[in-house]
């Protein structure tokens, strides 16, 4: 039976307000930084495994629990955030500018809908969770141990979702939507943390953020 701690990357620039360039270049701010620490504090021992999205912004907060626990493991797997818009459209932009993008995105309601060059479609990221779901959580996978995953509010959501039933591959229209009613009402705060035990009893936890400070807390 494995222990899965899920962790959203701290504030990010993008998270901030402020113009982005390309989604996997996103770093943190100082805020992002804070929280990235407090996490690192937070691990009670070292992790066997530490899995860290490709983005900057994950591997940013990744870095003091990785200095802290110099022996633990590392891999960078396909746990990035759902970039469902061309990565070109980000440039220069803020989540603001970029909503009415979203907004259409999400009306479409076409899992198979790809957005352009370096977009991910739905069904792409369905697939992803079902993959990191059968190697982290699902019974018939050997333990794990404890297992510290650094990822994004989106592809933990899905997890969740996921956890619940409500998301399987291949995903249809009826999954996207529920998906985004999902994480429209489901906040996920930067730096937050989410327990999975995984194996034949699997059991999920409240999303973490008592090892913030008040003033440290951003979603």
């Amino acid at each position: 039976m494995g222990e899965v701690w899920l962790v959203r990357h701290g504030q990010s620039i993008s998270n901030a307000g402020l113009p982005t360039g390309l989604p996997g270049e996103s770093g943190l701010t100082d805020v992002g930084r804070g929280q990235a620490g407090c996490v690192a504090r937070a691990l009670p021992r070292a992790p066997d495994l530490i899995v860290v999205s490709s983005y900057a912004r994950a591997m940013d907060t990744a870095r003091p629990a990785m200095e802290r626990f110099p022996a633990s493991v590392v891999e960078t797997a396909a746990v990035h955030e759902f970039t469902y818009l061309a990565p070109g459209k980000y440039t220069g932009t803020t989540r603001d500018i970029r909503h009415p993008m979203i907004r259409d995105y999400w009306d479409r309601c076409d899992p198979a809908y790809l957005d352009g060059e370096g977009a991910e479609t739905f069904a792409e990221l369905a697939a992803r969770v079902e993959v990191f779901f059968g190697r982290f959580v699902d019974p018939g996978q050997p333990g794990q141990g404890f297992t510290v995953v650094f990822s994004h509010g989106q592809f933990i959501r899905a997890v969740l979702l996921r956890f619940f039933g409500g998301l399987a591959v291949p995903a249809d229209a009826m999954a996207m939507a529920r998906f985004r009613g999902f994480r429209e009402a489901f906040p996920v705060h930067n730096g937050s943390i989410l327990r999975l035990t995984a194996g034949a009893n699997r059991r999920v936890g409240p999303f973490e953020v008592s090892h913030m400070p008040p003033g440290l807390r951003t979603l």
